[in-house]
């Protein structure tokens, strides 16, 4: 991912287990299926996302239903490894696919409030100002890795109108949400930031 930062984590996490799975000089099925989950949880530790998760669950799922379909050890891992790369393939069209399909839906003036940082919903977006649909983004600061001041570095790019909203200013509406205060804000003027806007005092 460092040589290619718009990989999905769940691909890099599919591509790693795959490249496991080539290395792997186990002798059984049962102990490549061992050595699997264990590397599954290896990535689940250096990544706790949910991408990272589901896509080891994913391949581990994938390896279960080929080790039914084939007994023999050196033709199963071949056969995983064909439909690994296949469904890497399938995996890296689905997020224009899913901005093709989904762009529609952005109308013109549409206020939209979206959450953290996604490369999905990033290319959705991007697909609908490439139309030249006039739009409007707020976005979740989402502490406490402030992933939404990526996604919002990212649509100004696009010159798309975006708002930095505190996490805690979601519930009292967009009427009220105001721009989220800079990183380097202390941790005292962000309670009373959030305070303010939900309305409620100390």
């Amino acid at each position: 991912m460092r040589t290619d930062p718009d990989m999905a984590s769940a691909v890099a996490a599919i591509r790693t287990l795959l490249e496991f799975l080539r290395r792997d000089t186990g002798e059984t099925i049962l102990g490549l299926r061992e050595s699997l989950t264990w590397a599954t949880d290896c990535l689940k530790g250096e990544d706790s996302s949910v991408a990272v998760s589901s896509g080891g669950e994913l391949f581990l799922r994938f390896i279960s239903l080929t080790s039914l379909e084939h007994q023999d050890l050196s033709r199963c891992k071949k056969v995983m490894e064909e439909r690994g790369e296949l469904f890497l393939e399938k995996i890296s069209m689905s997020r224009n696919k899913v901005a093709k399909l989904c762009h529609t839906f952005i109308k013109d003036g549409a206020k939209i409030l979206t959450h953290s940082f996604s490369r999905v919903v990033l290319r959705v977006l991007e697909k609908a100002a490439m139309e030249k649909k006039r739009f409007s983004v707020y976005v979740t600061e989402s502490q406490p890795d402030a992933a939404g001041q990526q996604m919002a570095a990212e649509l100004a790019k696009l010159h798309v109108p975006v708002t930095v909203v505190l996490d805690a200013a979601v519930g009292s509406g967009p009427i009220r949400w105001r721009s989220a205060p800079k990183l380097t804000t202390s941790p005292s003027t962000w309670w009373r930031r959030a305070l303010s806007l939900c309305g409620c005092t100390r």
